[in-house]
């Protein structure tokens, strides 16, 4: 049962990109027909016709694979389901079970099979709920997770490409220090080199009318 509901959970997840919140917490089946009001007591989770004829086909099988032989709560709801024309409720129900009774039907057995095929539902709906929370860890909180590490990832990216835009604009104050440094510097040596090379030439002329 658990692999045909995580089938189920798994087409719902991959055909509609919905987060599957009124299948993950609010599945409150009490019956197996969707057309009985007066069963359920508390109030139904919302869900669209292609999910209700879904889950009612997974039920419908669910049941079926549990039903004993001979009729029990199984074929007294199908019967009843049949019997929708009959507008009064007492009249369906009693003709549902006059028709079962000539099989071997009586009222203990109707509502002790019913009774066991609440417990099968409780069973089935925890292991749905078990897959559905590994369901959420998946497509839901496993994602979340990576989209804050992207985040992450992205704001340690933008500090480093803020702390190198200003080590360039260091390096770029540096260099133009540097460049008018060795401009001055280039200068300074060629003036005193030129000096120096105007005095030398000065003495050797004077050197040559004085000294004899």
């Amino acid at each position: 049962m658990a692999n045909l509901g995580k089938k189920i959970l798994a087409a719902f997840v991959e055909v509609t990109d919905e987060e599957p919140t009124t299948v993950a917490k609010q599945l409150e089946v009490k019956q197996l027909s969707t057309s009985v009001d007066t069963v359920q007591t508390r109030q139904k989770p919302q869900a669209n016709n292609t999910t209700t004829e879904k889950f009612k086909q997974y039920f419908d099988q669910l049941f079926k694979d549990a039903n004993l032989p001979g009729p029990d709560y199984f074929e007294f709801c199908k019967m009843t389901e049949a019997m929708q024309a009959i507008l009064d409720e007492k009249a369906r129900y009693s003709a549902a079970f006059a028709g079962l009774s000539v099989q071997g039907l009586d009222k203990q057995k109707l509502l002790n099979t019913a009774a066991s095929y609440l417990k099968i539902l409780e069973t089935d709906a925890n292991s749905f709920d078990s897959t559905v929370d590994a369901a959420l860890k998946e497509k839901v909180q496993g994602k979340q997770q990576e989209i804050e590490a992207k985040q992450k990832r992205i704001a340690d990216i933008s500090r480093e490409i803020t702390d190198l835009q200003h080590q360039i604009q260091l390096l770029q104050h540096e260099v133009r220090e540097n460049e008018e440094r060795i401009e001055s510097n280039s200068g300074g040596y060629k003036a005193a080199s030129e000096n120096m090379k105007e005095k030398i030439l000065y003495d050797i002329e004077k050197i040559k009318q004085h000294i004899v």
